[in-house]
C-alpha cells in the first residue's frame, strides 16, 4: 500500500512539472536611435513629386528647321548654399527637304532657391549651366543618289527661361525659352512639352 501511494505521488508531481508555465526570455529593449534628418533628405523632401520627371514636346528653333520634336528627362540632384542642381537629358530630330537632324543634350542647370515656387499655380523658372551636345545631320545629295552623314559635339553655356503649370497630381505644361552661348552653332529655342513627374 505505501508503495502504491508512493507511485502515484511521484506520478503527480511529474505531471505538476509538466503544466507549470515554461520561462521565457524578455525581449530585449529596443536602444535604436531615430534616423536624424539631414539637411540633404529635408532638402529633397522639399523637392516632393518634382525629384524627376519626362518631357515630350515640340520647339521652334533657330536653323534651318521649322520646328523640332523633343524627348527629354530631367532630375534633381542636390542642394549647394542658394542653388538647386539638376541633370537635363533631351533628344531632339527634326527633318527638311533633304537633311534630317537629331541631336543628343546632356546639361547641368543651376536653379537659385529664391526663385522656386512650387506651390504657385503658375510656377517661373530660371536656371543656367554649361551643356554638352551631339549633333548628327544626314543629308541626301541630289542628283547621286547618295547619301552623306556628319557629326560634330558642341559645348555650350545655356539660360533658360519659362514658366510651368500642373495640370494634375502627375501631370504638368512647360512654356521655356532656351538661349546659348557661344552661338556658331544655333541651340536656341522657344519650347512647349507636356510633362510627367
Amino acid at each position: 500500500m505505501r508503495r502504491l501511494l508512493a507511485a502515484a505521488s511521484a506520478l503527480a508531481c511529474f505531471a505538476w512539472a509538466g503544466q507549470a508555465p515554461a520561462q521565457t526570455s524578455a525581449a530585449p529593449a529596443d536602444t535604436s536611435a531615430p534616423v536624424p534628418v539631414t539637411a540633404a533628405s529635408a532638402a529633397r523632401a522639399a523637392v516632393g513629386n518634382d525629384n524627376d520627371r519626362f518631357e515630350l514636346g515640340a520647339a521652334i528653333a533657330d536653323g534651318p528647321f521649322d520646328a523640332l520634336g523633343t524627348f527629354g528627362y530631367e532630375r534633381y540632384v542636390q542642394n549647394s548654399g542658394p542653388l538647386e542642381h539638376w541633370v537635363h537629358v533631351e533628344l531632339t530630330g527634326a527633318s527638311a527637304p533633304f537633311l534630317t537632324e537629331g541631336t543628343l543634350s546632356v546639361a547641368y542647370f543651376l536653379r537659385p532657391l529664391r526663385t522656386i515656387r512650387r506651390k504657385w499655380a503658375i510656377r517661373p523658372i530660371l536656371e543656367a549651366g554649361p551643356g554638352a551636345h551631339l549633333v548628327v545631320q544626314v543629308a541626301k545629295i541630289q542628283g547621286f543618289g547618295e547619301t552623306a552623314f556628319h557629326s560634330r559635339g558642341y559645348l555650350k553655356t545655356h539660360a533658360i527661361a519659362g514658366l510651368e503649370t500642373l495640370l494634375g497630381r502627375h501631370w504638368g505644361l512647360v512654356v521655356r525659352g532656351r538661349f546659348s552661348a557661344p552661338a556658331h552653332h544655333p541651340f536656341d529655342y522657344a519650347q512647349i512639352a507636356l510633362f510627367r513627374r
